[in-house]
């Protein structure tokens, strides 16, 4: 292992798998935010009270709203070989008709 990864390990213990707090840590951890989180809301009085997480994407310089929809094209599994199978049978269809003409004796 590089000093530069043991060093990064060891500024930022989360990160690592071998600082991280263990499952019933993590899990203690959490129900402990969330029920924090459920008490804060059954508080709540004014919904105007309650200020919300900032939206996931905020580089985006435009709302939502206002955004274009983006085109709904027909999406198919293609497969690279497609046109050659398509061929391939083409032709053995083909075969089978010319065979079948000489059969009848056409």
């Amino acid at each position: 292992m590089s000093v530069r990864t043991r060093e990064n390990r060891r500024r930022r213990p989360g990160v690592a798998a071998v600082n991280r707090p263990g499952r019933f840590d993590r899990r203690v951890e959490h129900r402990r935010v969330r029920r924090a989180a459920q008490v804060e809301l059954s508080q709540m009085v004014e919904p105007e009270d309650l200020a919300l997480p900032r939206p996931v994407h905020t580089s985006l310089k435009s709302d939502p709203g206002e955004r274009p929809e983006p085109p709904v094209g027909k999406r198919r599994f293609k497969v690279w070989k497609t046109k050659d199978w398509k061929r391939r049978s083409a032709n053995r269809a083909e075969r089978a008709a010319t065979y079948e003409a000489l059969l009848r004796g056409d």
